[in-house]
């Protein structure tokens, strides 16, 4: 199966659904639902993506987070380590003035199983401790 990486600028057309380039996309997101290709996003699109929406576009946060769900929810879609970034947007639909950043920052940590973690960022700490 074909496999299509896009960028920044592409997922951010496909959320706004703005330009004329807004049909190619839509039309590799149509395939990608039917399982005719994969799609595959890098995680740094996801943290530019989040940032433009919340910052530039001053989307809300639940917006922000039904629209990774549902990308994640997609069976052909894939990012880096698919099980980490559903639980990064878990935590961060759940948490309460943390950023979609501190989130990736956290889960990463967790997953690599270090004796501790040094941060001078309070709300990034009590996170942390949160985590099973």
């Amino acid at each position: 199966m074909r496999t299509v990486a896009i960028d920044t600028n592409v997922l951010l057309t496909f959320r706004l659904k703005r330009g004329k380039e807004f049909a190619i996309i839509n039309k590799h997101f149509g395939e990608c639902s039917e399982g005719k290709i994969k799609i595959y996003i890098p995680l740094p699109v996801l943290l530019e993506t989040e940032w433009v929406l919340r910052s530039f576009y001053r989307q809300q946060k639940d917006k922000i987070v039904s629209f990774f769900e549902e990308l994640l929810a997609l069976e052909n879609l894939s990012v880096p380590n698919k099980p980490e970034v559903q639980l990064v947007v878990n935590l961060y639909k759940h948490s309460k003035g943390v950023s979609f950043t501190d989130s990736l920052i956290v889960t990463q940590i967790r997953n690599q199983k270090v004796d501790e973690f040094l941060t001078f960022d309070n709300r990034l700490s009590r996170l942390y401790q949160t985590l099973p």
